[in-house]
């Protein structure tokens, strides 16, 4: 969950043209300059930590399915 007003990005996860996931809202890593302006962080932790969950969820349904 995000607080208001915090800046999120959405990731949509295909394969060969065919949706294989929509992860929404993934919050965006900021900072606060002294000025009061905000800097996006590096996105690359929210990214792997994000495919790595659609990994280990889809693993763990292939698992299920017994596939």
């Amino acid at each position: 969950m995000t607080m208001p007003g915090m800046p999120t990005i959405s990731l949509h996860i295909t394969c060969k043209g065919n949706t294989l996931a929509d992860i929404d809202a993934l919050p965006v890593p900021v900072s606060v300059t002294p000025s009061g302006h905000l800097v996006v962080d590096p996105l690359e932790p929210v990214m792997r930590r994000a495919v790595q969950a659609f990994v280990d969820a889809w693993q763990r349904s292939c698992a299920e399915a017994g596939l």
